[in-house]
């Protein structure tokens, strides 16, 4: 039998955390969380994940912080990084913009709420 592939979900919102959890291990991964970039990064450390799912807005070490250090690291630079974010929301309310996506080094951006089957078909594609 083969090992499941590890995801890292770093999101700072518990009850999105958890329906986000539960789709991704419905897709037969192991599914490990972090509610901020910095707990995020050492997460990265210990657990060496296959993929990582980051939120953009979160206290402490927002999502674009957490991918630059991660990409700027040997040893995690070639992990996957799918970004999730609310900014296509509050792109007038936020100092996010959608130039930051498509700036970050992250190799895909999924905005929220996100659709279980997207994201799970985004999962599948980065992880082949």
């Amino acid at each position: 039998m083969t090992e499941k592939k590890k995801i890292l979900l770093i999101d700072d919102d518990p009850d999105f955390v958890e329906a986000v959890r539960v789709i991704i291990a419905s897709g037969g991964y192991d599914v490990r969380v972090a509610y901020d970039g910095a707990e995020g990064l050492e997460a990265v450390a210990q657990e060496k994940p296959d993929l990582i799912i980051l939120d953009v807005m979160m206290p402490v070490m927002n999502g674009h912080e957490a991918c630059a250090k991660l990409k700027a690291n040997p040893e995690t630079a070639k992990i996957p990084i799918i970004l999730l974010t609310a900014v296509a929301d509050r792109v007038t309310t936020s100092t996010y913009t959608h130039r930051d996506m498509l700036e970050s080094e992250a190799e895909d951006y999924m905005p929220k709420p996100v659709e279980p089957a997207e994201l799970l078909g985004l999962v599948q594609q980065w992880l082949k």
